[in-house]
């Protein structure tokens, strides 16, 4: 199996896509996806392009194994002043005063998985 093969498979079980969903997103037969991930036939990165759009996939991780699975998810912007005066009056300093070394050690471990996922759940919490 290739690299490619490898992260488009580990990027369906990320989202919880069978090869036919994929195959129907970017209008292709189950058998190809099949022999791609097998590696038996080489992959049409272009036919891939659906499947990055719907899914906000990084193109650059997926052929080239660089970077994030997802791409970065642009910041809302506030348009509201108000909404930036309460966001700056957050209580997340005294949030933070609470948080102890021992938290901040046990979390380490899980920071990049919650980075590979916050932009799949931002986007799914949109539609």
């Amino acid at each position: 199996m290739t690299p490619v093969a490898e992260r488009l498979r580990e990027f369906r079980a990320a989202v919880g896509l069978t090869q036919r969903e994929v195959a129907s997103l970017c209008k292709l037969g189950k058998r190809t996806i099949i022999y791609w991930e097998m590696g038996e036939r080489e992959i049409k990165c272009t036919k891939l392009i659906p499947l990055a759009d719907e899914y906000d996939l990084d193109f650059n991780w997926l052929i080239r194994g660089i970077g994030n699975m997802f791409n970065a998810m642009p910041d809302t912007p506030m348009n509201d002043l108000e909404d930036q005066d309460e966001f700056m009056e957050d209580p997340a300093e005294k949030l933070a005063d609470n948080v102890g070394p021992s938290w901040v050690e046990q979390s380490q471990p899980f920071k990049k998985e919650q980075e590979d996922v916050m932009p799949l759940i931002q986007r799914l919490r949109r539609k």
